[in-house]
């Protein structure tokens, strides 16, 4: 995506589409992130509309090893945790491969694509240590090439 990064989610029921949210991330953010904020932003919806049972379905593994981990060094992954424990109906998250036809994960990649293209508005959030270290090491290698 050039450096653009967004990340959707979509509310299906019973195979219809009822709903769906798309959002820009700044442009250093990486794709777990913007998996991980799309988990988090699903979540808070089912939360704030009290959906009953649930299923979040994600392509990201890793964005789902981190959520069931025992131990977890991220705030972002443990304020998820905590949302979905403290939430009165049940919240499952199941994994589904890439780019397999699923039409809900289909759905997410193109709205995901549509708000890169065309929004300047972002979301923010507290980077991870690994993103400020990466832009640290960026800032510090620009410095040295353009000395």
């Amino acid at each position: 995506m050039d450096g653009r990064v967004g990340c959707a989610f979509v509310v299906f029921y019973n195979k219809t589409e009822l709903d769906y949210r798309k959002f820009k991330l700044n442009d250093s953010s990486t794709k777990f992130m913007a998996e991980v904020i799309a988990i988090q932003q699903a979540v808070q919806y089912v939360k704030a509309n009290d959906l009953g049972q649930v299923n979040i379905i994600s392509d990201s593994r890793s964005a789902l090893m981190a959520l069931s981990a025992v131990e977890e060094a991220r705030d972002i992954i443990n304020n998820i945790k905590e949302d979905i424990k403290e939430y009165n109906g049940k919240i499952a998250l199941t994994w589904i491969r890439a780019h397999m036809g699923n039409f809900g994960n289909e759905r997410a990649d193109q709205l995901t694509k549509e708000i890169t293209l065309i929004s300047d508005e972002t979301i923010s959030f507290v980077p991870s240590r690994n993103q400020i270290r990466n832009e640290g090491n960026k800032i510090i290698k620009d410095l040295w090439q353009n000395r």
